[in-house]
């Protein structure tokens, strides 16, 4: 593996990393906007007088008539979205993370990016012509075949394992993530500003040129962890012998391998994800009709949330981590009994404020990704690394489907001012069974009589 310098494990994928995450939040809101706009002038012939009205009068008798004939469109077309961004990335992410243990990290990390510049670039095109907004679709496609986000986080965590040693191995995750909620706060402050001072087509210029520039750092400035001389590991890359390997390494019993724990922690990173994605669709409209938010109130309130979550990883990693000792299964149950009480806090909210409470109490939630990431690499042998994680990763990328379709059910039938809010008891009853999770890992740690995970030896085979 290459030799990367100390200083640099921070410099190396977290800044394209931040920048790509800074572009996918500076056009969220702007891009469901336009969505619903052009649908409206567009798509249902509707003249563009009446149509905005849904910027200027969002809650007028008009602009809710309107909105009931936009957002059956809008959300087919939110849902064909999510189906194309994660299907397939899904699918080869059994093939290409296998194949990086191999053949190494960057490859992936390009093809990403590669994708995602081709997608602002066409996006930013589409917004300067008034298409019919089925067209964006179109956009997500070429990013979808080379991977999409998906491949970027499988390759982001299989470097930083290869580049981290044990000791520090929760810390630099947790600083990649830090990164991540970084770029998506600055984000979501620059996106409304840049829009109503230049409107659509300079958002979309500046996430173009964003998603571009990181896609130059990566190849530029980022060393390789695995060095392969091999001729033929592109004809490799979808050889079935990897999907077999895979699943060979995460179920196939042998000396020092406890598949529990391992089957545990992955359990716990996709119910994790589960609930972060139902949430986050379900939380806008929670506190519009419980406590009668708007956008801007909502984006206060998410911006809180992240700098908090930020904070809260700097304190759970670095001072009970690092100074106290608190081991990574420790960190983890910290999150999780944050997590769920925060939960609890928002079913029984009926004031502002109590949003705001479950923000602060579950600020240390954020810790348990970086915490279960880092007993995952420590279960498996180096070289097996991206087969754990490329599991997890397709799980997780198919998981925001099914999370947003229970949140909304639930959500849908259950709605305030029925309390407390049964969405967040959802959210409660999963915690929980994390928390039971991480208990049923702890156990394991204990039998085995040994406070640190084995290194693995591959089997000869």
């Amino acid at each position: 593996m290459a030799i990367v310098i100390k200083w640099q494990r921070y410099l190396s994928i977290q800044p394209p990393l931040m920048l790509l995450i800074f572009a996918l939040s500076v056009t969220g809101t702007i891009l469901a906007d336009i969505t619903v706009y052009r649908t409206c002038t567009t798509l249902l012939g509707i003249n563009q007088t009446e149509c905005s009205i849904l910027h200027q009068n969002g809650s007028s008798k008009e602009a809710l008539r309107i909105d009931a004939l936009v957002q059956p469109q809008v959300s087919l077309m939110s849902m064909s979205k999510s189906l194309i961004q994660s299907l397939l990335p899904a699918f080869l992410s059994f093939f290409v993370g296998p194949w990086s243990d191999k053949y190494g990290r960057k490859p992936l990390l390009l093809a990403g990016y590669i994708g995602q510049s081709i997608t602002y670039c066409l996006l930013l095109l589409m917004t300067i012509w008034d298409i019919n907004p089925w067209y964006f679709l179109i956009a997500y496609v070429p990013s979808a075949c080379l991977g999409g986000f998906c491949i970027i986080i499988l390759a982001s965590f299989c470097y930083i394992s290869d580049i981290s040693v044990e000791n520090d191995r929760a810390w630099h995750l947790a600083y990649l993530q830090i990164s991540i909620s970084f770029g998506f706060m600055l984000g979501i402050f620059t996106g409304p500003l840049v829009y109503k001072q230049y409107g659509y087509v300079s958002v979309f210029s500046l996430a173009a040129m964003c998603v571009v520039v990181a896609g130059l750092y990566v190849l530029l400035f980022v060393p390789e962890t695995v060095q392969s001389t091999s001729r033929v590991m592109w004809t490799t890359l979808f050889d079935i012998n990897h999907v077999k390997d895979l699943f060979s390494t995460c179920t196939k019993k042998r000396d020092g391998f406890d598949r529990c724990i391992v089957w545990c922690c992955m359990a716990y990173l996709v119910l994790n994800v589960l609930i972060m994605e139902g949430s986050i669709s379900v939380a806008y409209l929670f506190s519009n009709a419980r406590l009668g938010w708007d956008v801007g109130q909502f984006s206060t309130y998410m911006v809180a949330n992240i700098g908090l979550g930020m904070i809260g990883t700097l304190i759970g990693v670095k001072i009970f981590g690092s100074l106290a000792g608190f081991s990574e299964i420790c960190l983890a149950i910290l999150a999780s009994v944050s997590s769920l009480t925060g939960a609890l806090v928002q079913a029984f909210t009926w004031l502002s404020w109590h949003m705001y409470l479950a923000v602060i109490i579950s600020m240390f939630g954020d810790i348990s990704g970086p915490a279960l990431r880092a007993i995952l690499s420590k279960s498996v042998p180096p070289s097996d690394t991206g087969k754990v994680f490329s599991l997890i990763v397709s799980m997780e990328t198919i998981m925001p489907v099914g999370a947003t379709s229970l949140y909304a059910m639930v959500f849908s039938h259950y709605l305030p001012p029925i309390y407390p809010s049964p969405v967040w008891l959802v959210s409660s009853i999963l915690f929980f069974i994390m928390v039971i999770l991480l208990i049923c890992v702890q156990i394991r740690i204990i039998k085995t009589n040994t406070s640190q995970y084995r290194v693995l030896l591959q089997d000869s085979e």
